[in-house]
């Protein structure tokens, strides 16, 4: 009992650490960074704080058996594996949707086949270089763990999205319920771990808590502030998710089999939602438009596109800047209150806030700390 209380206080400082309203408000801007400063690294990938690797072992492992966090590991490394099929539905799902948010997290197909076509780079968006190291680094985490290097031949399988907008919006939900899971359970296994361990699981939880951060504002953005719907969705989802792994990975019946580890699981996602949760409460309306509202650098044209087909795809961009704009998706009272008269002091608080958000420097704060 003590060590799970233990290792409850543990999740709860390290989601207080890393999901406050000031690491939040930089993920936040670190998606107009990478529009606005390309020349910075730090917004083409979120800076790690530096781990020796050659230093993890067993010893790093603690209120947790070596072989469990290798398992935890392994299922994390499968699902992370397929960067390149995740970018492509990420692309082809929000460009009409968000185009800013696609251009982020990926390609479309027509911009994938021209890149691969003329030798560009398979993705270009700061999600994909965050999140292609995590397959790498889990295994070899794995094997300093455990001295075999782990198989790569059950990776997850994505499945083919369309640029529909309901299936648009079906799968932001279902990439902040991805998201969600994954920094949850990296939070858990940063909470039974040490030394240089523990660093490299902050880094993966800290690039998926931003993730999460991002999408969730998007999901703000274009559905309005609807925090109850927006959880029972995600659980939804989660759930579904979480049988489907079940089924699906190396060993997966042992998914969710150790009850502590299954309740502190659970905790996480809690403790991380209510952070969340109330950050986007602090966020202004007038923030967000001005951060998904960026326009994408246009991919090289292809030749080959068809005009009719050019025009008709600029149309359906027009139109969904147009349903952003009236929040169309938003609930009508939720809506009223938004396009409603602003009070001047409304007006200047929300400009303070506009400023602290685009003015911090959480993270890189706490990548210089020892």
């Amino acid at each position: 009992m003590f060590r799970l209380l233990t290792t409850l206080h543990t999740i709860h400082r390290i989601v207080r650490d890393d999901c406050s309203i000031d690491a939040a408000d930089e993920h936040l801007w670190a998606f107009r960074g990478f529009y606005e400063d390309r020349a910075d690294p730090h917004y083409r990938a979120r800076t790690w704080q530096k781990v020796q690797l050659a230093s993890i072992g067993p010893q790093d492992v603690v209120r947790m058996s070596v072989e469990e966090m290798a398992f935890m590991m392994r299922v994390a490394m499968e699902i992370e594996d397929p960067i390149v099929e995740y970018s492509h539905q990420n692309g082809e799902g929000f460009r009409v949707l968000l185009p800013s948010l696609a251009r982020f997290m990926g390609r479309s197909q027509i911009e994938a086949l021209y890149a691969k076509a003329h030798g560009l780079d398979w993705c270009e968006s700061a999600w994909c270089a965050e999140e292609r190291r995590h397959g790498n680094a889990f295994a070899k985490a794995i094997e300093r763990l455990t001295n075999v290097a782990p198989p790569r031949d059950n990776p997850n399988e994505p499945r083919a999205v369309t640029a529909d907008e309901d299936a648009a919006i079906a799968h932001l939900v279902g990439r902040e319920a991805a998201e969600w899971s994954s920094s949850s359970t990296y939070v858990v296994m940063a909470a039974h771990a040490a030394g240089a361990l523990h660093g490299l699981l902050r880094n993966l939880a800290r690039d998926e808590i931003k993730h999460l951060c991002i999408l969730s504002a998007a999901d703000h953005y274009l559905r309005g502030p609807r925090p109850w719907p927006r959880v029972l969705e995600l659980v939804r989802v989660g759930l579904k998710n979480y049988r489907d792994q079940r089924a699906r990975r190396s060993g997966g019946r042992r998914i969710g089999a150790h009850r502590a580890t299954a309740f502190e699981v659970i905790v996480a996602h809690l403790f991380v939602e209510w952070r969340v949760r109330s950050w986007l409460r602090t966020v202004p309306l007038q923030t967000l438009a001005t951060v998904f509202e960026t326009v994408p650098e246009s991919a090289p044209a292809d030749p080959t596109m068809d005009p009719g087909k050019q025009r008709s795809a600029e149309d359906r961009l027009a139109q969904g800047r147009a349903r952003r704009a009236a929040l169309l998706r938003w609930s009508p009272a939720a809506r009223r209150r938004a396009l409603g008269p602003v009070s001047h002091r409304s007006h200047q608080r929300s400009l303070q806030r506009d400023d602290q958000i685009r003015n911090n420097r959480y993270v890189r704060s706490v990548n210089a700390r020892p």
